[in-house]
């Protein structure tokens, strides 16, 4: 089998709504990959429950590599150390890590906050008032504003949504008034003033906005955190088509098409490295299970 896999099309199952950073790294990923495997490789968006839906029907597909997962920090990271019933994620094979992009907090003009410390004044005057959008409950843009609330004394309150598209259209029209994302899905309309950055979550400043402060800079150094998606394997799949599909991952991400759209879009190009994912993976959930424990970080 693994000498002539793929014999059909492939699936990449995305647990968000399209449009998203992940979708839209996916769809990235998966046209590259189609031209290299000569199969369609088609993208399926499965949102629901913080990425959790897609990601366990990943978990559970047969092992033939024709159901894969692109994974965010939000899917393999951030779900592990805030539910008891994630155990199934430790067993998803780590196939190329294949994007890195930071998040940036961001209201809208409508609020008059320009600067983070003016929106957390208004916070901590209207505690339980202010609405932070997510891309749902459990997710990395849910836990990096429960720690923004709770390394900085605000209240606001979390509405989840199905997606990071979601989030966004509700800061825009008023339905929230703070929101975090990786760059991609946020850039057009912080270009066009709609909304305001506020901090980004690098450790040095983005290029694309090389103005607004990182989150070391106004002393959160908690959040200096980078968003990546990789792909991730159904577990037990052999080695074989792992590594039929870590080397055409190596392929696609070397591909000066893949490099100008992730340019584009103000991603970094993964390593396609198989191990750096499942390092990035390690060290993430062992960084936001610290935190998770040290703020008493919970969710309902």
């Amino acid at each position: 089998m693994a000498g002539t896999y793929p014999e059909r099309p492939v699936t990449i199952v995305v647990p968000f709504e399209a449009g998203g950073s992940t979708d839209v790294s996916a769809r990235i990923v998966a046209k590259a990959l189609s031209d290299i495997l000569r199969q369609p490789v088609v993208v399926l968006n499965q949102p629901g429950a913080g990425g959790r839906i897609g990601t366990r029907r990943v978990a559970t597909a047969e092992p033939d590599g024709y159901t894969l997962l692109w994974g965010s920090g939000s899917t393999l990271t951030v779900a592990p150390v805030l539910y008891p019933d994630q155990t199934y994620l430790t067993t998803l094979v780590p196939v190329s890590l294949g994007a890195l992009q930071p998040f940036v907090f961001v209201t809208s003009r409508a609020t008059g906050g320009r600067t983070l410390a003016e929106l957390l004044d208004q916070a901590r005057a209207r505690p339980d008032v202010l609405n932070f959008a997510s891309a749902g409950i459990g997710s990395s843009n849910h836990l990096l504003g429960e720690i923004l609330m709770a390394t900085t004394n605000t209240k606001f309150v979390h509405v989840p949504y199905k997606g990071s598209i979601s989030a966004r259209d509700a800061v825009l029209n008023g339905d929230a008034q703070l929101m975090d994302e990786v760059l991609a899905p946020l850039l057009a309309q912080i270009k066009s003033g709609q909304l305001v950055p506020l901090m980004v979550t690098s450790e040095a400043r983005d290029p694309a906005l090389p103005g607004v402060p990182t989150a070391k800079e106004v002393g959160l150094p908690d959040l200096s955190i980078t968003g990546f998606f990789g792909l991730m394997a159904p577990p037990k799949t052999p080695p074989e088509i792992v590594a039929t599909l870590n080397a055409a991952m190596k392929k696609a991400l070397a591909s000066p098409d893949l490099r100008k759209s992730f340019e584009a879009m103000s991603f970094d190009v993964g390593s396609g490295s198989t191990e750096e994912l499942a390092a990035l993976i390690a060290r993430g959930r062992e960084r936001y299970g610290r935190i998770v424990s040290e703020r008493k970080i919970t969710v309902n």
